[in-house]
């Protein structure tokens, strides 16, 4: 039975603050009708959307005999048409799916764990009034989204999930990895979209020094401060493969004031290079005779973990 369709009627909401350019539509209204041999039936099917949730109704409808009452009874090819407007309305409030950035990349170390998250932007793009639902599901365990949901997105709407790699049992001969994040919601128009992401696993880095031990010696003054100590200097260096990275700091172990610099203390070191690393000591005033020592521990992800350099100052 044909019905005759009119088209939404946007309904706007007229207490407004003034500071507001454009209101915000609260509903639409969508006039059918359809044609008995008794008459015409008029109706309007009103998509609210002011809620969480869009909801439909059907009012205002108007008989062959006049506005309906309730002693007009509604003929049953009426009361199906009317069920049919709602769902030809809801079809046209689908969501769909757009995702920023639409691949990832991670570059993390060998047995390292769990990656610093990437954040992926997820947008309704849809029509007017739809809701987007999407689930996240990743097709390696060594990629996982967190949430796996990012639910109850209006129209132009965005929420968000972060994308981590965990290299815990990946290795770098094996690199690179791959794998999928899938996002899919049944009711959006382009559901599934699918992000492609590559693990890049570096080999570990391993902390080496060209030597153990800096010894500074200084007189002690009959008065007043020490003379200047001449500055002494170690070679820093990752003796892993060509790909690590060593991300390293050194600090004082015992912490002592007599170390008046190192330099620097942090940084990164590909794979074969080596960092010239600088020790100056000032001891203060009135300071004993004897010999004193410090240890300097170089800290990073590596093989060995961390390495020592012993700084002694012999005062005499």
């Amino acid at each position: 039975m044909p019905v005759s369709f009119y088209g939404p009627g946007s309904v706007r909401n007229n207490a407004l603050p003034t500071t507001i350019l454009q209101p915000r539509i609260q509903f639409q209204d969508y006039q059918f009708q359809v044609r008995l041999p008794a008459g015409v039936w008029r109706w309007t099917t009103r998509a609210d959307v002011s809620k969480a949730t869009t909801t439909f109704e059907v009012r205002d409808i108007v008989s062959p005999y006049g506005l309906l009452r309730d002693s007009i009874p509604i003929p049953g090819d009426v009361i199906t048409e009317m069920a049919n407007s709602i769902t030809e309305i809801q079809q046209q409030f689908t969501p769909s799916i757009l995702l920023a950035p639409t691949t990832l990349v991670f570059t993390i170390d060998e047995g390292r764990g769990a990656s610093t998250p990437q954040t992926v932007l997820v947008t309704n793009a849809g029509s007017f009034g739809s809701l987007l639902s999407a689930s996240v599901v990743s097709s390696a365990p060594y990629v996982y989204p967190t949430p796996a949901n990012v639910s109850g997105l209006a129209f132009n709407e965005s929420g968000q999930f972060g994308a981590t790699a965990d290299s815990t049992n990946l290795l770098a001969t094996g690199s690179p990895y791959s794998a999928d994040l899938t996002v899919q919601d049944p009711n959006a128009t382009n559901s599934p979209q699918v992000i492609p992401v590559t693990i890049n696993v570096r080999s570990k880095a391993e902390i080496d020094t060209d030597t153990a031990l800096l010894e500074f010696n200084a007189i002690k003054p009959i008065t007043g401060a020490f003379p200047p100590v001449p500055s002494q200097s170690f070679q820093l260096s990752n003796t892993g493969l060509g790909d690590s990275v060593l991300e390293w700091q050194i600090q004082k172990v015992s912490g002592v004031n007599w170390i008046a610099s190192v330099n620097p203390i942090y940084g990164l070191l590909p794979g074969g290079q080596a960092q010239t690393v600088t020790v100056a000591v000032y001891p203060a005033a009135g300071s004993l005779a004897g010999t004193f020592s410090e240890t300097l521990r170089i800290t990073g992800y590596s093989s060995n973990l961390q390495l020592d350099v012993e700084i002694t100052l012999t005062i005499t």
